[in-house]
């Protein structure tokens, strides 16, 4: 398994990952472009995993991110799964979404389940996209943390009253 970071927007995000990747006993490639990407992904061609990690790009930067995204679209062999925090609001992922399209993600993965009691708006939001969910991650200790969608886990969730909160 590799890890290979294509991040090359933000500060120290390459130490970040190259120590999440010695923690989880995977080798790490940095690379600064879609053609460095490329020759990397030919040199693991026979890795069982290879995990890119993309730069997360606000409005204003998507047109940093064209060639990597025209790249990456053009790959069949790159099952891209759109990262989103579940706390945003409904409004705010679906602009992300739309975004993001220039990537062609397949699958939606979401993160900071912890942080918020409703999960409506994930299900809403792959059902829009038609993409499954891959990966739900409910705290910030990775890899204890995430794990896969079951259709119980979500509908449980989805159909359970919020807490009310109680009154000092």
């Amino acid at each position: 398994m590799v890890l290979v970071s294509a991040d090359y927007h933000r500060i120290a995000a390459a130490d970040q990952l190259r120590s999440f990747a010695g923690i989880l006993g995977m080798a790490y490639e940095s690379v600064e472009s879609p053609a460095a990407l490329a020759q990397v992904l030919r040199q693991h061609a026979g890795k069982e995993l290879i995990l890119i990690d993309t730069p997360g790009l606000a409005a204003a930067e998507m047109d940093q991110g064209q060639d990597l995204a025209r790249f990456l679209a053009g790959r069949q062999e790159c099952d891209t799964h759109l990262v989103l925090s579940a706390s945003m609001k409904s409004a705010d992922i679906t602009r992300a979404v739309d975004r993001f399209q220039i990537f062609r993600p397949a699958k939606l993965l979401f993160t900071r389940l912890d942080e918020t009691e409703s999960w409506g708006l994930i299900l809403s939001e792959a059902v829009r996209m038609a993409a499954p969910i891959s990966f739900l991650a409910t705290g910030q200790h990775i890899p204890e943390h995430l794990e896969p969608p079951t259709p119980s886990r979500l509908t449980g969730r989805c159909m359970r009253p919020a807490r009310r909160r109680r009154r000092r």
